[in-house]
């Protein structure tokens, strides 16, 4: 019985530490993306900026994409990340940058 118990819980570590090894590997990160985007919507300022700001990173995403592969599209995985925003009552605007990665 104690073999059993002692064979399930290494059984149990093991898993867990397969189901946690991409938060540890290494990375693959090209040089630094920017993008921008803008929002003059008839909306709330929180509404415009939030709206900026996901366009912007849809357009790093898609540059990202197109300059070094699909791989490297996500904004989650990105290194370095830098978003300013601004504007006035009537429009946001948005400039995000950052270093696209994959793991390796």
């Amino acid at each position: 019985m104690r073999m059993i118990v002692t064979i399930a819980a290494l059984s149990l570590a093991a898993g867990s530490t397969l189901v946690h090894a991409p938060l540890h590997a290494a990375t693959d990160c090209k040089d630094p993306i920017s993008a921008k985007a803008r929002s003059a919507a008839q909306v709330s300022d929180a509404s415009r900026e939030r709206r900026a700001r996901e366009n912007a990173i849809a357009n790093w995403q898609r540059r990202a994409r197109d300059t070094h592969g699909w791989r490297y599209r996500f904004w989650r995985k990105a290194a370095e990340k830098k978003v300013e925003c601004g504007g006035g009552a009537s429009a946001k605007h948005c400039t995000v940058s950052a270093r696209p990665c994959r793991v390796l």
